[in-house]
């Protein structure tokens, strides 16, 4: 079966790392008193939120084609 992911799995890597670092950010930024280092944090958190459901939304497609194909 063809991965549907493998030429995405660079950006998906990322993703991953990118989210893990942005719950990093947030946890150590609620530690505080919040402020502007939570306001960033929490910025970073969406920023990758964001890319991350933009791969998804681009292994969608690809999906929904090798279905079609598959029937």
């Amino acid at each position: 079966m063809f991965d549907v992911a493998d030429s995405l799995q660079g950006g998906l890597d990322a993703a991953r790392s990118g989210l893990t670092a942005a719950a990093s950010l947030v946890a150590r930024a609620n530690t505080g008193s919040g402020g502007r280092a939570a306001d960033a944090a929490m910025a970073a958190a969406a920023r990758a939120a964001l890319f991350d459901e933009a791969l998804l939304s681009a292994v969608h497609p690809r999906l929904a084609e090798i279905k079609a194909v598959a029937k």
